[in-house]
């Protein structure tokens, strides 16, 4: 039997490209079944793959003397087969009242950044999920009504983790520790149906393998399905995403022509670019409706979903954005730099006739050069004020600047950050839309202004 279990994890060690030779391996170790399975097949393969093995224990001192025993039993076996054995003790009912995590969170972090420090450059993780554990995440996501994606269970390769038992059953891990005489612990906690995990194991899988005595592999090979589907809908959702972006965020009109299906994966896709990462399926809902009818969604953390104007668009309001009072005066002509979250103005004064040898060199654009001379009153850096109007530069209409960032779509969250250099209420310089067509410069200027901006 362990013969043919050995091939099922080769076949999809090697059929998912998860190890390299002379990769340095860092094995999370339990002491359970499944880890121990999970360390001993890669000791049997470190020859042939010249890898570095590193066996990882947590004590998360949630079960006492249980979690004390279980940590010498993975301190001895690798101590007998000479396997570098690192230890981590760490207090997850301090760290859980210090952050506001459950249990399960909090340790889960812990353990991956633990995992993560051991890698170094370009190591991997090897985690002992089985094809059970897979079977019943898919279990526990359609209990809870999850998408086709919480139905393809774990995947055997997540960026640097690695799960080369993700294609056996548990049953056929014990068996193999089993055969190959490997000793393991029982977490008593895996015993009761305190956790909805545990249930799905004790209850919901065995009634289904009375139903059909393979329903592992049926669930395994259902996912696999999906997920095949999944990829397709994935490629057609980025190729909309690209074919409806335009300036400030992407056309409605493209998203809503797009299938149902697709135009959602596609928001999707702009959510989680946007760092939007927390939203429910009623979120997607009423976004699909906010693009046929325009509005806004608010999302959880602070993010708003709007479509106005045929654009779509995602943002986030922070604290970062300038105050709308925000005021700094331009005296002299000094060369200056200003700093704005992350956001730098450089003021440089030159002659007419040294800008006119170095503008093609340093390829100063034209609409962020100003006829400094031409300014009279108090010039601030400002955000924008009611009142304030703009010459757009290359047009003969002075507009309110109000009705020029609605005209141009710019987005509502951003207009009231956006910095000008202003004289009163008349609009010198305009971010994103550069001089006014007044105070550009002309053969009779003297001194030149340049505003360069950069992180804008």
């Amino acid at each position: 039997m362990s013969k043919s279990v050995s091939k099922l994890i080769v076949e999809a060690v090697e059929s998912n490209h998860m190890i390299a030779a002379g990769e340095r391996i860092v094995v999370g170790v339990s002491g359970g079944a499944d880890s121990m399975c999970l360390l001993h097949f890669l000791m049997s393969v470190k020859e042939k793959y010249s890898l570095k093995l590193t066996a990882a224990h947590i004590n998360h001192n949630l079960r006492g003397d249980e979690a004390m025993r279980d940590q010498r039993a993975v301190e001895d076996f690798c101590r007998q087969h000479n396997i570098e054995c690192r230890v981590l003790s760490a207090d997850i009912k301090k760290l859980c009242a210090e952050t506001g995590q459950g249990t399960e969170e909090c340790g889960r972090k812990v353990r991956y950044d633990f995992f993560n420090s051991l890698c170094r450059e370009n190591g991997k993780i090897a985690t002992a999920h089985t094809m059970s554990d897979s079977v019943e995440t898919v279990l526990f996501n359609l209990a809870r009504g999850s998408g086709l994606k919480g139905l393809t269970g774990i995947p055997a390769v997540r960026d640097n983790i690695i799960r080369p038992l993700i294609n056996i059953t548990r049953r056929q891990v014990e068996q193999y520790c089993e055969e190959n005489k490997i000793p393991y612990v029982t977490d008593s906690t895996n015993l009761t149906d305190e956790y909805s995990r545990n249930k799905i194991r004790h209850t919901v899988v065995p009634q289904l393998k009375s139903i059909n005595p393979g329903a592992e592999y049926a669930v395994k090979r259902m996912s696999s399905i999906i997920e095949e589907q999944l990829g397709l809908t994935d490629s057609l959702a980025a190729e909309l995403q690209n074919s409806a972006a335009v300036k400030n965020g992407y056309s409605c009109k493209s998203l809503c022509s797009a299938h149902l299906v697709v135009a959602k994966q596609a928001v999707i896709n702009i959510l989680n670019k946007a760092g939007c990462k927390s939203y429910e399926e009623r979120h997607i809902e009423l976004i699909m409706q906010a693009l046929k009818d325009g509005g806004a969604v608010n999302l959880p953390k602070g993010y708003t979903a709007a479509a106005g104007q045929g654009i779509f668009r995602v943002y986030k309001q922070t604290l970062d954005s300038p105050p709308e009072n925000f005021k700094i005066a331009v005296i002299g002509k000094e060369n200056k730099s200003i700093v704005i979250n992350e956001q730098k103005i450089n003021l440089k004064f030159f002659t007419k006739q040294k800008y006119d040898k170095i503008k093609r060199v340093h390829k100063i654009l034209v609409n962020n050069v100003i006829d400094y001379d031409i300014i009279h009153g108090e010039t601030l850096f400002r955000t924008r004020q009611p009142g304030d109007i703009y010459k757009q530069y290359g047009r003969g209409v002075t507009k309110p600047v109000k009705k020029l960032l609605i005209d141009e779509k710019i987005p509502k969250e951003k207009r009231s950050s956006l910095l000008m250099l202003a004289c009163g209420s008349e609009v010198i310089w305009l971010q994103g839309f550069g001089v006014s067509e007044k105070y550009k410069i002309t053969d009779g200027t003297k001194t030149v202004l340049v505003v360069e901006a950069e992180g804008i």
